[in-house]
């Protein structure tokens, strides 16, 4: 496969100097960039991204810093040609790139000025090769961690970035068994041209090897000391591991009570092999106020019932958060929640939310935490209106280092008016209470919650719903969702994102399951560019969902990072909703189909995550029933 990417940048340079026929009155580089690769289509074009950076690079160096510095002679111009040549080759040594050919050429144009004209191609990138030792050890102990680091030998290619990264994971081999200190005395990096490969020769003194010994911990007032002491995964005269030491500092940090967290060993105290550890803690700030607004596009209830409602109804909702962190000196955080969302309506109702809840850390068993959620809601959605009252208490426990288990219980009373918009010709204004079971297990290896740029996450939620005074007299719902993050270059700044999840409703027909229980796609954390609900098939004769007992929803993102601050995306979502035919005859929808919205966002980057703005467009759009456009606004990316 023969790709070429042809990047020109044009600098202009001054020059008012003479000699002999040429006349230096202005330079201009221009830099050609030509690249010959013969891989598959996914390394080629995360190749294109690196070669992005290079280009990068390449615009810092002296030949566009340095615009009007003269040049006297040709013999000044080759020299400062050749320097910049030797430049070339070094920024691309630090890509992986050591058998670059840079060629040039001078012309004079009808002006008179001088152009430099270079052209780089970049050739093979190399292969990364190690060798490892260790020394004061015997031949068992280097062969143990070579096999170790040979792994990660082969997902590394020969820049600069993998090499120390690949420096960082032999050091990371020996302080996840025992070596806190290990020192690296000698890094040779050796080119052979001839099979385009490139040997990292690393010579480390581990240390010595070391248990885990007595904690100190230096807080402030108004925080329990057990429950830093509950945060900490090691065990006394456990052998040293710095994969604890960093889950235990994100422990600490996840609870939002810290502001910063420092854990070190104290290496002058290191006595018959025993290593006391130091934790240290700043307050972060106890009290926080969140005022947010979301704007997610136009309800597309474009038809007459009693109510009147407004065709272009907009969602909006005004959201008042406060937050106080470690309320009783234990770890505990309360937060209240307010929601409320102004509805044009001739009946005057309004969306609002009140929601009050307790996080209490260590109940019944270490590190476990109780939150306790007591929630009041008014809800007007596509399909029906909701007022519901609910009171639940969730378990979440850490059952490994990246596995989390939640359970608990929560019981509902709810009314739900479906006749204004659903089923006129039933009574479908029902009032019930619900007890439902939840049981979650999340595997999370992502490396942040809301601006994740790698690893993957992993849901998977069952829940046994019990009714009462309704028609029927329990549910099982099934859910999973699977989302991964891979990183197109080296500082992890073009990503690419996917996301898929399946909800399943078990035991009951479709006619049974009250409509504010099934299931529907569309929204924000939906398919985008459909309005809340409205992802899915419509009732004959009617303009509201069916609804259904499955759902089956992809999402697929290309992130890119353009500056500290603001970023892009682009995005193509996905959702088909089935099981949604009813057994009576003036009940049957619209023929099934996928429901597919493609769109762009920007990312502005905060301290807590990024706030993300998308439009997005429905693809085979209702007339008279999808928006033409939704805008989502939110924190954190949508997956």
């Amino acid at each position: 496969m023969l790709i070429r990417i042809i990047l020109l940048a044009l600098c202009f340079f001054r020059v008012s100097a003479y000699s002999g026929d040429w006349k230096f009155r202005d330079f201009r580089y221009r830099a050609e960039i030509i690249i010959e690769k013969d891989q598959n289509l996914i390394e080629t074009f995360m190749d294109i991204i690196s070669e992005s950076q290079i280009v990068d690079e390449i615009k810092r160096l002296r030949i566009f810093s340095q615009q009007d510095v003269p040049v006297s002679n040709m013999r000044t111009l080759k020299n400062r040609i050749a320097n910049d040549i030797a430049q070339m080759h070094k920024r691309a040594h630090i890509f992986g790139y050591y058998n670059a050919k840079i060629n040039h050429n001078v012309q004079r144009n009808v002006s008179g000025n001088v152009i430099v004209n270079f052209h780089v191609n970049l050739g093979q990138k190399f292969n990364l090769k190690l060798n490892f030792h260790c020394i004061n050890q015997n031949e068992k102990f280097n062969n143990y961690y070579a096999s170790l680091l040979q792994k990660d030998t082969r997902k590394f290619k020969a820049s600069i970035e993998e090499m120390k990264s690949l420096i960082t994971i032999a050091v990371n081999h020996l302080q996840k068994t025992g070596f806190f200190k290990p020192e690296v005395l000698e890094k040779r990096v050796y080119i052979n041209q001839e099979t385009h490969e490139a040997t990292l020769t690393l010579i480390i003194y581990p240390g010595q090897r070391v248990f885990f010994s007595d904690v100190e911990i230096r807080s402030f007032p108004g925080i329990n000391e057990d429950f830093i002491k509950n945060r900490i995964v090691w065990e006394r005269n456990e052998i040293f591991n710095i994969e604890k030491v960093e889950l235990t500092a994100k422990n600490l940090k996840n609870t939002q009570i810290f502001s910063k967290v420092k854990i070190k060993p104290r290496e002058d105290t290191v006595k018959d092999g025993k290593i006391p550890m130091i934790i240290k803690l700043q307050e972060d700030k106890k009290h926080t106020l969140d005022i947010g607004i979301l704007y997610s596009g136009m309800r597309s209830m474009n038809f007459e019932k009693r109510s009147q409602t407004q065709k272009s109804l907009k969602s909006i909702i005004a959201r008042l958060s406060w937050i106080n962190c470690n309320a009783f000196g234990g770890g505990e955080k309360l937060s209240a929640t307010v929601e409320g969302t102004p509805m044009k309506m001739q009946e005057k109702r309004s969306d609002y939310a009140f929601d009050v809840a307790l996080a209490a850390p260590d109940v019944f068993l270490k590190n476990n935490t109780a939150i306790t959620d007591i929630a009041r809601r008014q809800e007007l959605t596509n399909v029906f209106f909701k007022k519901n009252d609910s009171g639940s208490v969730i378990f979440s426990y850490p059952l490994l280092n990246d596995l989390l288990m939640r359970a608990g219980s929560k019981m509902e009373k709810t009314y739900v008016d479906a006749s204004e918009f659903f089923f006129r010709n039933e009574n479908n204004q029902k009032k019930y209470d619900t007890l439902s079971i939840p049981v979650e297990f999340i595997i999370d290896r992502t490396d942040n919650l809301l601006n994740p740029t790698t690893g993957y996450r992993i849901a998977l939620k069952f829940s046994e719903m019990f009714f009462k005074k309704a028609a029927i007299g329990r549910l099982k719902t099934f859910d999973t969702a699977f989302s991964y993050n891979h990183p197109l270059d080296e500082l992890r700044r073009t990503v690419l994102a996917f996301n898929v999840s399946r909800k399943s409703i078990f035991g009951q027909k479709i006619d049974a399951i009250p409509v504010d229980k099934r299931i529907y796609a569309g929204g924000m954390d939906s398919v985008r560019g459909y309005a809340n609900q409205m992802a899915t098939e419509m009732v004959m004769g009617e303009d509201t969902p069916m609804g259904g007992k499955s759902s089956l929803e992809c999402n697929f993102e290309i992130r890119r990072k353009f500056s500290e601050d603001f970023g892009g995306v682009v995005f193509f979502d996905g959702a088909k909703v089935f099981q949604n035919k009813s057994s009576h005859t003036y009940l049957q929808t619209e023929e099934k189909r996928w429901f597919h919205s493609v769109g762009m966002g920007i990312r502005y980057f905060t301290s807590v995550g990024p706030i993300r703005f998308d439009f997005a467009f429905p693809v085979k759009r209702r007339r008279g029933v999808d928006s033409r456009v939704q805008f989502i606004m939110s924190l954190g990316q949508a997956f």
